[in-house]
């Protein structure tokens, strides 16, 4: 039988000696109240985890006591508070999820052959190819985020200042360390443009800041995360998903709905009451919870027990105020209404939807528009809609993750002087665009080596900065160097000295001079200009001084575009003649009487509005879409490669690995040139035979892009290729762009890119296209938006 002298038999016996009487009486107590081994396990993991067990040692431990371990990937790291759950006669039934979406069409997903090469990869399961077609439900990772806590104060829950500084912040997800011990530090109203190679953590450290998962955030400081792939709801009117943004507010609207519906019906009554009161069971659950993540010791473990004493007792409290003295179901739900309605009143709910309609006013959304559906909306559109969910909670940090992707220029050019303007709001953006960042940071944060860097300036003046701090570094290093070399030989003298002569003075010389050769290996003064001490430099050490390292500049991402081969004769690839095209339905012409040739070696850019055209134009060009009017002729060797904007979207629920999705599609390809070919693309070993779902964005768009070149073609159709890419990864298509002999037709709104590749712009406007001699500048300026 399980005892409290058992379970510290299988526990080491360090720390048998580190755990207090009082804590050993307190597990004791546990088990003589509750046996259960897994309510044991819960209440005593803390205990051993503060007394320096590990999650494998105390999975181990509970091994040895046959218990069955309630969280088997060890990613409980603090005391869970389990889910509440509700009577059964108050479940509320909730509609299955729709089916996912099929694999893509470019890249069918087939089970692997037992004998295929790549079939030994940890994903390649045996499956029947039906089965194969359609993915599974992806599983979402399990992400942990901390701080470094205070032990004896509160001031890690509740903060006077809208400053933010909080060290030791750790991020890991699926027990892959992306942020360690870094320090994140916001000042009040300053925006921030975040900069990282892909994969690093940016998305995922925005995310856990902005669900209020990351442990040790000051809880009255109101975040707003606007994420580019689901920024909105779209199927609900702009107005709800602009009211829908303060979630203490609806929480509170919802309850009073839904008992006021059910006032007179006795048994809908009694489940609304039931909702509303799980509802707070919750919130003072999840608030206990918190309270004994953050503490530590003494007060820890106090907090530690309310937690757990209210597990078990907080909806009976709950119900047992409500109802005390009596009180039926219509007594209760008058007195639930007279708090909701006064706790609204005093949130000013009242004219909560006065003050959206006045905000998205102000942003020139039209009356029509706010009562009409979000999917109705444009990226741009869609875009301001998030922003006016931002000004409507009056959040003290905004958080922005790609937030120019599927924008057109001219939305960016509103979007970039809006949050300029935005003065008492920190803002943390992360973003591609190399103009957009310029214009909108004042300090750019670099994730790089799983630590967070401040740089002072624009993301120009942070190149200029680190330029010129690399290459003082250097000249450091080499000065460092030729005094070390110069020492050196100078003891080998004395020292070929003394041998020959036995002169000690000699050998003392070269003794002193080894010394000070010692001392060389750092510089003789700090960073900031003060002269080095050892008590500087604290712990032990096996040199004298910090050693100068040369932080080199970062390696760009090498894109392979395989050179196409040559056709036989030099006329056009493809040759459009007075095309035109209208969509079924619609009044007027997407495009009307375009001539265009395009011939081999152009690189060409189409700029416009969202919805002017340059999707349709790109799909003529293959050979997707018909023109209504006009003819199209293409080489008869022609081979097109089309990167659309939503492939990366597509390879979201992708459950091969890119290895595997590239093999199936080229029956041919050993695993060998696979493998290589993808590495190509910074995408070789681990990201290589992972599921595409599990790579970041970035990662994703990269193996869209390898999947894509694989078949070498002549001409380029790029569709906002350079979304989710990172600085490095754009700067190294651009370099492979512009090596690149083959035909490139770019649609993107980055203006960077494209004043760097393009060499001929057109500008679709109207259904007409036009050329642009001074290039995207001149159609920035034709917008009335200089940068």
């Amino acid at each position: 039988m399980l005892n409290i002298k058992v379970l510290l038999e299988a526990a080491p016996a360090a720390v048998q000696e580190t755990l207090d009487q009082d804590t050993v009486d307190y597990l004791s107590s546990l088990i003589e109240e509750d046996p259960n081994p897994a309510t044991l396990r819960d209440a005593a993991e803390p205990f051993l985890a503060d007394a320096g067990m590990s999650d494998a040692d105390i999975d181990a431990m509970f091994a040895k006591l046959s218990v069955k371990d309630d969280d088997p990937d060890g990613s409980a790291k603090c005391v869970q508070v389990k889910p509440v759950l509700l009577p059964q006669a108050v479940v509320v039934s909730v509609p299955p999820p729709p089916p996912p979406p099929p694999a893509s069409s470019y890249v069918p997903a087939q089970a692997p052959k037992a004998s295929d090469p790549a079939s030994h990869q940890p994903e390649a399961k045996k499956k029947t190819p039906a089965a194969a077609a359609v993915p599974a439900a992806v599983e979402r990772p399990v992400v942990q985020a901390f701080s470094q806590q205070s032990r004896f104060h509160t001031e890690t829950l509740v903060t006077l200042s809208k400053e933010i500084d909080l060290k030791g912040v750790n991020v890991i997800v699926d027990n892959r360390e992306l942020i360690v011990d870094a320090r994140l530090w916001l000042k009040t109203g300053y925006h921030y443009g975040m900069i990282g190679r892909n994969g690093t953590g940016k998305s995922t450290l925005l995310s856990v800041i902005g669900d209020g998962s990351l442990v040790g955030f000051p809880e009255n400081i109101r975040t707003l995360y606007i994420q580019q792939l689901d920024i909105l709801d779209v199927g609900t009117t702009v107005i709800d998903s602009v009211l829908a943004a303060d979630e203490q507010r609806e929480k509170r609207v919802s309850d009073a709905r839904s008992i006021e519906a059910a006032i007179k019906s006795p048994g809908a009554l009694h489940e609304a009451l039931e909702v509303h009161i799980l509802r707070l069971a919750n919130e003072k659950l999840t608030a206990a919870q918190k309270t004994a993540t953050l503490r530590s010791g003494r007060r820890g473990r106090n907090a530690r027990e309310v937690a757990l004493k209210m597990e078990k007792t907080v909806i009976s409290d709950i119900r047992e105020k409500l109802y005390r003295g009596g009180k039926t179901d219509s007594d209760v739900a008058s007195s639930v209404l007279d708090t909701l309605y006064s706790e609204l009143d005093q949130m000013d709910a009242h004219s909560a939807e006065a003050r959206a309609r006045a905000i998205l006013d102000g942003l020139d959304i039209s009356e029509e528009q706010q009562n009409g559906p979000v999917s109705a909306l444009s990226g741009g559109w869609r875009m301001r809609v998030a922003l006016a969910k931002a000004m409507f909670v009056e959040p003290d940090v905004l958080l922005l993750d790609e937030c120019t992707n599927h924008l057109d220029i001219a939305a960016i050019a509103w979007l970039q002087n809006y949050l300029a303007s935005l003065d008492n709001i920190t803002i943390v953006c992360v973003s591609h665009d190399h103009d957009f960042l310029n214009a909108i940071s004042q300090e750019i944060i670099r994730l790089k080596d799983r630590q967070l860097t401040y740089h002072p300036g624009n993301y120009d003046e942070y190149e200029q900065t680190e330029d010129e701090f690399r290459k003082k570094k250097e000249r450091q290093f080499a000065a460092l160097e030729r005094r070390r070399e110069h020492v050196k030989k100078s003891i080998e003298n004395y020292t070929r000295h003394a041998r020959t002569t036995n002169d000690s003075k000699a050998l003392n010389q070269a003794a002193s001079r080894k010394k000070k050769l010692d001392r060389l290996a750092g510089l003789d003064k700090t960073e900031d200009g003060k002269r080095f001490k050892r008590s500087y430099w604290a712990g032990f050490h096996e040199t004298q001084r910090p050693e100068l390292k040369l932080e080199r500049a970062e390696k760009g991402v090498d894109f392979s575009l395989p050179q196409p081969e040559a056709l036989r004769n030099s006329g056009p690839l493809v040759t459009l003649d007075g095309v035109s095209f209208g969509y079924s339905g619609r009044p007027s012409l997407t495009l009307k009487d375009i001539d265009l040739n395009i011939m081999m070696g152009d690189h060409i850019s189409l700029i416009g509005l969202n919805g002017c055209g340059k999707s349709t134009l790109i799909n003529i060009i293959q050979g997707n879409l018909k023109p209504t009017k006009g003819d199209v002729e293409r080489h008869a060797r022609l081979r097109i490669g089309y990167y659309t904007q939503h492939f990366v979207d597509d390879l979201s629920t992708e459950i091969l690995s890119g290895l595997r999705v590239l093999m199936n599609a080229n029956d041919n390809v050993k695993e060998s040139e696979a493998r290589k070919w993808l590495g190509s693309f910074e995408l070789s070993g681990d990201l290589a035979t992972r599921p595409i779902h599990t790579l970041s964005g970035g990662q994703r768009a990269r193996m869209a892009m390898a999947l894509m070149l694989f078949s070498n073609p002549h001409l380029l159709l790029l569709d906002e290729v350079t979304n989710h890419l990172d600085m490095h990864a754009v700067q190294g298509l651009i370099t492979a762009i512009n090596e690149y002999e083959g035909t490139v037709i770019l649609v993107s709104h980055d203006r960077h890119f494209l004043r760097e590749t393009a060499d001929f712009n057109y500008l679709l406007q109207d259904g007409m296209l036009t050329q642009l001699d001074g290039g995207v500048d001149e159609y920035v300026e034709s917008i009335g938006m200089g940068f």
